[in-house]
């Protein structure tokens, strides 16, 4: 016969059941604008039943029912939509982050006209216009200096502005990274509390909506993918690199760019290679600072140079009202005051590199006459030097050309007294510097005795800067 209490502890069973199901659901509701929680459902089954091996199992049924009992609490939540939500979450903000930056950068090009870089060259060039007409005024003269220094002065203001927005982004890329070695290190924390939970049998929900959160906050930041391979490690991937590991979490550090510029690199703190990140806001700030704001720099420096160059090369030659010749109207002022380009790239103190960016033939040209030679020009170029080869039908236009279209970032020009110019260019890595010319070399005599640029022929008297003194290859 049954005991007596059997059907008393059968309705205790259910009350405890239904009363942590009444419990969960208010739960559930106090924590409604709680930020990433997931409303948890009660699983309730049937109590193990008793089984009586006794003599009465022949006419009375084998198993005496115990009510029911919680099976276990689990989370409503949809894990391959949290997925999607991760891998797509750095989309988002990557644009966001690349709309707000760009938003300034727009701000600095829609200048006011009448201070803009387009404006005051209008006004130079008008100036020019005015004094052709008048030579002998000293006012159109006076015009056009205060127009040089307004218009120098404006592509100074821009430069400016656009080298605090890569400060202000570099900031930003140095905070982010704080974010995300903060973040790594409380998911890896959470984990092991949900290693702990889940060891005694329980489902740690609140842990595991709190770390739901965090991926999300991250994957903000960086292009993340989480990966549960078992219960027991949560693991978080970077770009194909481990960045959290159970409860071990992985971190990056800022190190400063051996470049003059201030900027910072993201580097791995625990082997100190550097960092690939892409997607995310981070990965957008590091691309526009590296990309974006460097690209627009680059193209006023360049702009800059060669306006500079080209007004100067005219002007140089031109004879003023004192029957004075041979002066520039712009002065620039060389990045290295060293008169042999000597410069100290790494900082240990020691000179170690030679920077110049441009170097002038001693002997005229004739553009349309064959160099009646044969050989081949190695120059810096992007990825490497590139080979630019020259022949005996050749004339020296065709030449110039073929350089000037090579992947080299050397160009050529004949300056005004036809003699043969190479310049330098903006450099496409960002470990080389820009403007200045990283290597010369020629095989034959085109750069040596016929444009009177190299002192020597082949390797051996190659202009290299990656050493002191390299304009001693150059013929004097």
């Amino acid at each position: 016969m049954a005991s007596t209490f059997a059907g008393i502890e059968i309705g205790k069973r259910s009350l405890m059941a239904h009363t942590q199901q009444i419990s969960t659901a208010g739960h559930n509701i106090s924590n409604a604008d709680t930020e990433g929680y997931s409303r948890q459902r009660v699983q309730i089954k049937t109590m193990d039943p008793l089984y009586r091996a006794d003599l009465s199992r022949a006419e009375t049924p084998g198993q005496l029912g115990q009510g029911s009992c919680i099976e276990s609490i689990t989370r409503l939540r949809d894990e391959l939509l949290d997925q999607r939500i991760v891998a797509q979450g750095n989309q988002e903000s990557y644009w966001e982050t690349r709309e707000k930056y760009y938003s300034m950068i727009e701000d600095i090009y829609n200048e006011p006209d009448e201070i803009s870089v387009r404006g005051n060259m209008d006004k130079y060039w008008q100036g020019w216009q005015e004094l052709s007409m008048y030579p002998e005024s000293q006012a159109a003269r006076q015009a056009i200096v205060t127009r040089g220094e307004s218009l120098a002065e404006s592509i100074q203001q821009r430069f400016k502005s656009l080298s605090g927005v890569g400060s202000l982004i570099n900031g930003d890329i140095e905070g982010s990274v704080r974010q995300v070695n903060d973040i790594a290190k409380q998911i890896a924390s959470i984990n092991s509390e949900i290693v702990k939970s889940k060891a005694v049998g329980d489902n740690p929900n609140d842990l595991m909506d709190r770390r739901d959160v965090l991926v999300e906050k991250l994957s903000k930041l960086a292009n993340i993918t989480s990966d549960n391979r078992d219960s027991d490690e949560f693991m978080v991937h970077l770009d194909g690199h481990i960045l959290v590991q159970g409860h071990l979490a992985r971190g990056f550090d800022v190190e400063p760019v051996t470049d003059n510029s201030g900027y910072s690199k993201v580097v791995w703190n625990d082997t100190g290679a550097d960092a690939h990140i892409s997607g995310g806001s981070l990965g957008a700030l590091i691309e526009l600072r590296d990309v974006d704001i460097r690209n627009e720099i680059q193209s006023l420096n360049t702009m800059t140079m060669n306006f500079a160059d080209l007004v100067n090369d005219v002007h140089r030659n031109a004879v003023g009202a004192n029957n004075v010749t041979g002066i520039d109207f712009f002065s620039q002022q060389p990045f290295v005051t060293d008169a042999s380009g000597n410069y100290d790239r790494n900082g240990d103190g020691t000179n170690d590199s030679s920077y110049v960016f441009r170097f002038t033939g001693t002997n005229r040209l004739n553009p349309q006459e064959k160099v009646g030679l044969d050989g081949e020009m190695v120059l810096s170029g992007k990825n490497g030097n590139v080979t630019v080869p020259y022949h005996a039908t050749d004339t020296i236009e065709e030449v110039i050309a073929r350089i000037n279209d090579s992947d080299g970032e050397v160009k050529a020009y004949l300056d005004r007294n036809s003699r043969l110019v190479l310049k330098a260019t903006t450099a496409a890595n960002a470990e080389n510097p820009d403007f200045v010319i990283r290597h010369v070399e020629d095989s034959g005599l085109f750069l040596t005795g016929y444009s009177g640029i190299l002192s020597m022929t082949g390797p051996e008297g190659a202009y290299d800067f990656a050493r002191a003194d390299a304009v001693s290859s150059l013929r004097q």
